[in-house]
């Protein structure tokens, strides 16, 4: 099994060497660092003595033989283990709630799949909130999210799901970090449990499939990733590319999976600390999810 570590990139970038090469169908085991590049080792560190460009490292990226542009390249999460403890960390001007409090880091232990804080504990559950594929068209910082993925921040990105994202440059050069070993619908600090991983996945190529935005399929919900300058954009945008999935999926013409999408969708929030956003890149990230449906055919083959 090839190991995955010790290369990182700040950027999702066509132009970004690839550290390893990947057959479809191929296992790999990815190293993650946190999103602060370990730079926060113990409590008396506040975020703003960091340096924010050597944050957000993703492990990779990998080339994927055989993914085209036009593919799609599914990323089985099979597995993520986390360190023994994890950051949070708050700092003015970083989330809608930060000029309500002070500066401050917590160092949580994670023990016996709980993670410790004050005088409670709740479970670990290990999401990727760095994953994605290279764009064609632009560099986008691995910090920001974008339509080939990046920092979407979904905690439904844990073991037992699978991802998949467009294919826009040969090899997709898929690249992941950013664990979290717990973190609530829209990071409302910016900072989930980050901590250190080990992820196992499995790669695969979907070959002459139309994928706007990453998709993550559950046991039992598909959902689109989408982001931009505000929630509403985000929202809309949700909600256009699963309309397109669901109609070409079950056959329906767009007034019936519209009736569809008012029935059963959900929407649910990714990372939405809701500052202000000057690109689509900055904004927040949502999904905009449906039942899967035994009797139907799978949104993505």
């Amino acid at each position: 099994m090839q190991v995955i570590k010790d290369q990182y990139i700040f950027k999702f970038s066509k132009d970004n060497e690839p550290i390893a090469h990947a057959t479809d169908g191929e296992v790999l085991r990815f190293l993650t660092r946190d999103c602060f590049n370990c730079q926060i080792t113990s409590e008396e560190q506040t975020m703003e003595t960091i340096d924010f460009e050597a944050c957000n490292p993703a492990t990779g990226p990998v080339f994927v033989e055989n993914a085209e542009p036009g593919d799609v390249l599914a990323v089985d999460i099979l597995d993520i283990s986390v360190a023994d403890h994890g950051v949070v960390a708050t700092v003015k001007g970083f989330g809608v709630l930060s000029e309500r409090g002070v500066n401050r880091t917590k160092i949580l232990p994670v023990r016996d799949g709980y993670v410790h804080f004050n005088d409670i504990k709740f479970p670990a559950v290990p999401m990727i909130g760095v994953i994605g594929t290279a764009s064609d068209e632009k560099t986008v910082i691995s910090g920001f999210s974008f339509n080939g993925g990046g920092n979407m921040d979904s905690r439904k990105i844990t073991k037992g799901t699978t991802v998949y994202f467009p294919v826009r440059v040969p090899g997709a050069l898929l690249a992941m970090g950013d664990v979290h070993a717990a973190m609530g619908d829209g990071e409302v600090c910016e900072t989930g449990v980050e901590i250190n991983a080990d992820i196992l996945v499995r790669v695969r190529v979907i070959k002459h499939f139309k994928l706007n935005w990453p998709v993550t399929e559950t046991d039992d919900v598909w959902f689109v990733n989408t982001n931009g300058v505000n929630c509403d954009v985000a929202i809309q945008r949700g909600y256009e590319e699963m309309l397109r999935l669901v109609s070409n999926a079950y056959g329906w013409d767009i007034t019936d999976s519209t009736m569809y999408l008012s029935l059963q969708a959900l929407v649910e929030a990714n990372q939405a600390v809701l500052d202000p956003n000057e690109t689509d890149d900055e904004g927040p990230v949502f999904r905009v999810g449906v039942p899967k449906l035994a009797s139907k055919p799978r949104l993505i083959p």
